[in-house]
Order: structure tokens, then C-alpha cells, then sequence
């Protein structure tokens, strides 16, 4: 082999040399180093953390009557950069939920992650609504588990077991009266909430 060609060898694989050499310091970087950072952001994109608050508890009088209990309900709310078909969703959930169709749109007419349609909404017609989305196969709204208090006496023993009411602060039932059962006895009716793990993709 002449000088000439074992120059252009050596020089080719130098070349080779030092473009592995520059793959590898990256992948290193990148599975070493920066690991961390990577699967957190990974894991942001597949996982979210939705916290499950407890229902709070029944209240039953000396004979076992209940003065107190929870129902079952559904909030409905609308992701507006998931929506694919706005026309089509107005018209079924605006239906479905007895909202009027003009208000529905006006209030999806953005790009927000998080709208509330509607709130305490009854489970049967929440499962109704979802069923009827996934048959027309549309995207962006969601349904959060909720719980509504009854009173089966209606205000007659308010002033003895309190009552709750919605708080718009919090988005949660909250207690309203102070001085009363439901106040009184808040540790033997509710429960420390939880959190889940879900992966990002929501079904609905």
C-alpha cells in the first residue's frame, strides 16, 4: 500500500473513530446524565395525578332513620383543545343536559383545558352521555365523580345536623352551618382522600 493510500485510511478511520466516539459521549449524556430529567418528562406526558375525595358519611338518627346521606353524581367538563368535533358535541351534550345549545358553544368557543359544563349531574344521565359520545366516537368531554348531600327531612332538623352546600373556591361540597352535627363530627364523616395514578389518555 502506498503513503498516499494509507493516509486516506488512516484519515477515514479517524473519522469513524471520533463520529462513534461523538454518538456514544451522546447516548451516555442522555441515559446517564440526563436521565432523570427525561423520564420525568416522559412520565408527565403518560401519567397524571387526580386526587379521589372521600364521600362523606350517613347520618342515622336513634332508630337507624337516616337524616343524611350521598347520591351519586357526575360533573361534566370539557377539555377545548380535545374537542374534534364542536358542531357534533354542542348538539349532543346541549341535549342531553338541557343546556341551551347557543350558551354550550359560546362557552367551548376557546382554547381552555379545563371548562365545567355542568355540575351534580345524575349518574344515569352522565352514563347515558358518555355511551352516546364514544358511539360517535367524540373527543373532549369528561366526566368527574362527584357526590351530592339529601336530606330526606328537608330543612325541618337543619338547625341540629347542619347542611352543605357547594363551595366555588374549592370546587367540593363544603359544610355551610358551623355549630351543628356535620361540623361537629367532620372526622366520623369524611375520610382522608387519596390520589390515583392514571395514565394521560382519559376515557370518556
Amino acid at each position: 500500500m502506498n503513503p498516499n493510500s494509507r493516509s486516506r485510511c488512516v484519515l477515514v478511520c479517524t473519522g469513524f473513530i471520533g463520529l462513534f466516539s461523538i454518538f456514544s459521549f451522546r447516548l451516555i449524556y442522555l441515559q446517564a446524565i440526563k436521565h432523570d430529567e427525561y423520564a420525568g418528562l416522559a412520565a408527565e406526558k403518560h401519567v397524571y395525578k387526580q386526587i379521589i375525595h372521600a364521600e362523606r358519611g350517613t347520618i342515622l338518627d336513634a332508630n337507624s332513620e337516616v337524616l343524611a346521606h350521598n347520591i351519586p353524581v357526575e360533573t361534566v367538563v370539557a377539555d377545548a383543545t380535545h374537542l374534534n368535533n364542536r358542531q357534533a358535541i354542542v348538539a349532543l351534550v346541549s341535549h342531553e343536559l338541557g343546556i341551551p345549545s347557543k350558551e354550550l358553544a359560546e362557552k367551548l368557543d376557546n382554547e381552555r383545558r379545563y371548562i365545567v359544563i355542568k355540575r351534580e349531574v345524575p349518574a344515569a344521565t352522565a352514563n347515558a352521555l358518555r355511551e352516546k359520545l364514544r358511539a360517535g366516537n367524540l373527543r373532549g368531554i369528561y366526566f368527574e365523580h362527584d357526590a351530592t348531600r339529601i336530606y330526606p327531612n328537608g330543612s325541618m332538623l337543619c338547625h341540629v345536623i347542619g347542611f352543605t352546600d357547594f363551595d366555588h373556591s374549592t370546587g367540593r361540597t363544603a359544610i355551610v352551618s358551623s355549630s351543628t352535627t356535620e361540623p361537629a363530627r367532620r372526622s366520623c364523616l369524611t375520610a382522608d382522600r387519596s390520589a390515583l395514578h392514571a395514565t394521560a389518555t382519559r376515557s370518556i
